[in-house]
């Protein structure tokens, strides 16, 4: 496509790439060279797919701990979809949080923590190549959009430059969160693949976080 790259405000390149649906977006990943869906993509077998997206989901259930969120919930949806490129196995999830009162930093940390943990894992596992990267990206484009607003109000900026590079350095800082409690995450994954959906607090008895009270 001809959209140039945007700078981000901390001097990372974000890439254009255009999804199967005609939706413009930017990437920190460049897009394959060839594909047809961000679904088709990785490539996974359905086993590791399975487990990236409990990765990704227990990613956001651990951070939502640290940074104050009550979590109700959390769980895995398996659905079959085709958008004109052949039908595909579709996994998402979803956190369900009971009422909460956070920073706009916090919110953004929580809602980027899935994409950074499942990019994580997928280079612990030997998984990861940049087109996996990408994909990953284009899978957590609902908690990207969801994070805008927050930081419109954080920054104070309409600028995508701006609100894409502190996207990114929250990512960065998520990421820090995650470390601290890498194998908390492991273990909320291997119990959410199994089980298919968690209560917040049996995801509390796996972690070294406790379940925050409702605000």
């Amino acid at each position: 496509m001809s959209t140039p790259s945007v700078d981000g405000q901390n001097g990372m390149v974000f890439h254009p790439t255009t999804l199967k649906w005609g939706r413009r977006t930017y990437s920190r990943h460049p897009e394959p060279a060839s594909w047809c869906c961000h679904g088709h993509v990785p490539g996974l077998d359905p086993a590791a797919y399975r487990r990236a997206v409990s990765v990704h989901e227990a990613g956001h259930t651990v951070i939502a701990f640290h940074v104050g969120m009550h979590v109700k919930g959390v769980e895995i949806v398996e659905c079959t979809r085709d958008v004109g490129c052949g039908p595909r196995l579709e996994l998402g999830g979803a956190v369900d949080p009971g009422p909460y009162e956070l920073a706009d930093s916090e919110a953004v940390k929580q809602l980027v923590a899935g994409e950074r943990a499942e990019q994580r894992w997928l280079r612990e596992m030997g998984l990861w190549t940049q087109d996996r990267g990408w994909a990953a990206e284009m899978g957590a484009l609902q908690d990207r959009d969801a994070a805008i607003p927050r930081l419109r109000t954080f920054t104070g900026s309409d600028d995508l430059r701006i609100l894409l590079g502190w996207y990114a350095t929250f990512g960065d800082q998520a990421e820090e969160v995650l470390d601290r409690h890498w194998p908390a995450v492991l273990a909320v994954a291997e119990a959410l693949d199994e089980a298919g959906e968690l209560t917040g607090d049996q995801v509390a008895a796996l972690t070294d976080l406790s379940n925050p009270a409702p605000a």
